[in-house]
Formats: structure tokens, C-alpha cells, sequence
């Protein structure tokens, strides 16, 4: 196995609700509640200091999600006061500031090739970005409720919606209409991610149970993974096998799929709900953030080595659950469908 060796964790005056990693370097960026973004330079080697490389406020509310452009020289930046920005990494500077790109507050952002980005409002609303001309390209309005998450196979050009109205649907970005969309789970869905080389589409829920769907059929889940105590209310895939939830008990979990188990514990905040985990560039370190204000690096190499026996033995003393009774606050909810508005320009502010 190999030897643990993790950065410190990086601490702030206000809760981080999103985080980012570096396409290509050892950088991390943190949203805050305040409307403040963060990057750092992280290191794992002994006693070195994590090196703060911007600090900026860009947004009058909290910033919801982020997400580097592909070649990491820009940052993508979501907010409760429905803007987009894209920030200069080099200079610190905001480079384009697109106000109004939503009509509601937007809850969460994900880069889905070198030219698109995806975002997601409050009240269910979904547009598509060029990001080489800052045009809106798509816009869907199927979802009832808050956005809470995409997944995206570029090999299809096909994303996956999650919602808090309880249904997960699917669109090709090429294509103005709705592809497919499930049945109504019966609870909010916070977290999806494709698995099984995109055989399956897993998601999390309110309730805490994850739900297993089989490509192409959309209809209804094939399969539940029940275990959860609480909210599994962020998912990232570790292999086409392994992924890692966080859940509003605080516990970061290592979660095996088809067999469906619990194969360990990553680590936790104490009772505080796990508001994000990300996955860094080079598969080293897994980030995870919460209300205690501090973002976490956990070093994940071990679950890539091919020895995983002594891991295991760990499993049924590491799986204890703790309720735990500390609210768990969506970043944002909505409630009606958004309107379909006109193509826009993130250039058109400046």
C-alpha cells in the first residue's frame, strides 16, 4: 500500500460550498457562502504550506459552483445572483462577467468537453454555453425543481440531469428536446455519476439510498443500494467500479458497485454534512468540504493498488453509522419551469 502523505487542510472565515481542481496542476479553488473564491497551490511534501494564489470576491452572493476551463487557465464561477464569470487564473482578474445568465439563482456548473459548459438554476432551468464565444447554445426547462447535478459521456454527447423534483433526465447537447426522463423517485435526487465503462447511471438521495439505473432504460431504477443513514448528497467516481459519497452525517464513504457494498471509510468532518467531494486531476488526493469551514485532502492511491484485502478487513468497524441531527440546506431549490429566452453572449458585459 502505498505510503499516506496528504496537503493540510485549508481553512476559511465562511462556509466553502464548492470546489475545483486543476485540470493539470496541483491547484484547488473553494467557493464561498460569501461570494469569495480561493485558489490554492496544495503540496503534500513534508511541512510545506498550501500557497494562496488568488483571492477575489466576484459575486454580491454565494458562489455555488466552480469549474476551470479545460486548458485550467481560467475559472468558470456560478452564483446565487444568477451570474456567470470566468476569472483569469494568471491575473486574478475577472475576464467576463455574463449578469442574468439565469433567471433564477444557479446551483451548480460542470465543464462537459474543451468547448461546452453546463449550467443548472433553482428552478430547473438548464443551459448549455459555447465557451470559445460565450453563446447560450441550449436551454431546457423539463425539471420542476433545483438542479443539483450533471453528468456528462462526451462520447455520446449526452448529459445527465439530477433534480429535487425527483427525476433524473437525459439530453443529447446537440438536440432542443428532452431525450428521456425517469419516473419520479419519490425523493430528491442531489448526485449522479456514470459507471460500469456508462452501463450505469448511479444517483444519490434525500433519503439516503442510491439508485442504480441501466443505460437506455430511463424509466425506472433497477436496483437500490439502501445503507446511508442519511443524504448521500455528492458522489465521484473513483473506478468504473468504486465511487466515493458524501453524506450529510459527515462520513466520506468508499462504496463498491455491482456487488453493491460499503468497502471502507475515506474520513469525515465530526457531524458536519459533507456539502462536496472532487477528485484531483492525477487521481492522488480526493478534496472534501462542509460547514465546519475547512476543506479536507485525503490521499486515495491506495485504491488504485491491485492489494485491497487489508482494506477490507477494515469495513465492518469503519461502517458504523452515526445518526446524526444536524439539517442538511440544499444550495437552492425552485419551483416552477424557467422560460426559454434568447441566445446570449458572456462578452456582452464587458
Amino acid at each position: 500500500m502505498s505510503q499516506i502523505l496528504q496537503p493540510n487542510p485549508l481553512e476559511f472565515d465562511n462556509q466553502v460550498f464548492d470546489l475545483a481542481f486543476h485540470p493539470q496542476q496541483n491547484i484547488i479553488a473553494s467557493g464561498l457562502i460569501t461570494g469569495e473564491i480561493f485558489c490554492h497551490r496544495y503540496s503534500c511534501e513534508t511541512d510545506a504550506e498550501n500557497i494562496n494564489l488568488l483571492s477575489i470576491r466576484p459575486h454580491k452572493k454565494s458562489c455555488r459552483g466552480l469549474e476551470f476551463s479545460y486548458d485550467g487557465t481560467a475559472l468558470f464561477s456560478v452564483s446565487k445572483d444568477k451570474s456567470i464569470q470566468v476569472i483569469d487564473l494568471e491575473t486574478g482578474k475577472v475576464l467576463t462577467k455574463k449578469r442574468g445568465a439565469h433567471d433564477k439563482p444557479i446551483n451548480c456548473v460542470s465543464r462537459l468537453n474543451e468547448n461546452s459548459l453546463a449550467t443548472g438554476d433553482d428552478d430547473g432551468c438548464i443551459k448549455i454555453w459555447d465557451t470559445r464565444t460565450g453563446n447560450q447554445l441550449m436551454e431546457y426547462s423539463d425539471h420542476e425543481d433545483f438542479i443539483s447535478d450533471f453528468s456528462f459521456r462526451d462520447d455520446i454527447k449526452t448529459l445527465i440531469s439530477t433534480s429535487g423534483d425527483g427525476t433524473l433526465s437525459i439530453y443529447d447537447i446537440r438536440k432542443p428536446n428532452l431525450l428521456a426522463m425517469s419516473d419520479n423517485q419519490d425523493d430528491e435526487l442531489l448526485s449522479v455519476t456514470v459507471v460500469k465503462n456508462g452501463r450505469k447511471v448511479i444517483t444519490g438521495t434525500q433519503g439516503g439510498v442510491i439508485n442504480l439505473f441501466s443505460w437506455g432504460e430511463w424509466g425506472d431504477s433497477n436496483d437500490r443500494f439502501v445503507g446511508h443513514p442519511n443524504s448521500v448528497d455528492t458522489i465521484v467516481k473513483i473506478t468504473e467500479d468504486l465511487v466515493c459519497t458524501g453524506s450529510s452525517d459527515g462520513i466520506i464513504r468508499i462504496i463498491e458497485i455491482l456487488p453493491n457494498k460499503f468497502y471502507g471509510v475515506i474520513g469525515d468532518h465530526g457531524d458536519f454534512p459533507i456539502e462536496c467531494i472532487r477528485i484531483s486531476f492525477d487521481n492522488t488526493f480526493l478534496a472534501s468540504c462542509s460547514h465546519d469551514n475547512v476543506v479536507k485532502f485525503w490521499d486515495i492511491r491506495y485504491l488504485y493498488d491491485d492489494k485491497t484485502d487489508d482494506h477490507n478487513d477494515e469495513t465492518d468497524t469503519n461502517m458504523e453509522y452515526i445518526e446524526s441531527d444536524t439539517d442538511y440546506n440544499n444550495k437552492g431549490k425552485g419551483k416552477s419551469i424557467a422560460a426559454i429566452g434568447q441566445s446570449n453572449n458572456f462578452f456582452a458585459d464587458l
